[in-house]
């Protein structure tokens, strides 16, 4: 599946991979995994806070996701790349959204907001609190 089938298929729709606190951006980033980068292995496992910031900041403690990507902290990113946002006031966990290009000066991503539980969707995200990314590897 293309990055632009996924999108198409699960824009608007509730993605809960695990089946656990509903449709959480995390889920949307391993269905991505299964469906787009064709990792059969389980990633995302978010081991220090639960969140989804973990799978920057904890990188060097999780083996899936080392054998899969690579991780960076430019703000060069391709099309396809995992962006990953540290905590914010309102958002402890910190956020997971696929990049799709940018509009001006913000990131267009497709993402799930788990605290809404409103579905996967094409949004506009800052480069406020933006930790990197993760790539897979070639």
């Amino acid at each position: 599946m293309t990055l632009e089938e996924f999108v198409k298929k699960y824009n608007g729709k509730q993605v809960d991979y695990d089946g656990v606190f509903g449709s959480q951006c995390v889920d949307l980033f391993r269905q991505y995994c299964v469906d787009v980068l064709l990792i059969a292995e389980h990633t995302g496992s978010c081991i220090s806070s639960g969140g989804a910031k973990d799978l920057f900041l904890d990188y060097n403690k999780m083996p899936v996701e080392k054998k899969y990507f690579s991780r960076g902290a430019t703000k060069r990113f391709v099309q396809g790349d995992v962006l990953i946002w540290n905590e914010s006031l309102s958002n402890k966990y910190g956020h997971v959204a696929i990049y799709l290009g940018m509009v001006g000066n913000s990131y267009l991503v497709f993402e799930q907001d788990g605290f809404k539980q409103d579905g996967a969707k094409i949004n506009l995200r800052g480069k406020e609190n933006l930790l990197g990314y993760l790539r897979k590897r070639a």
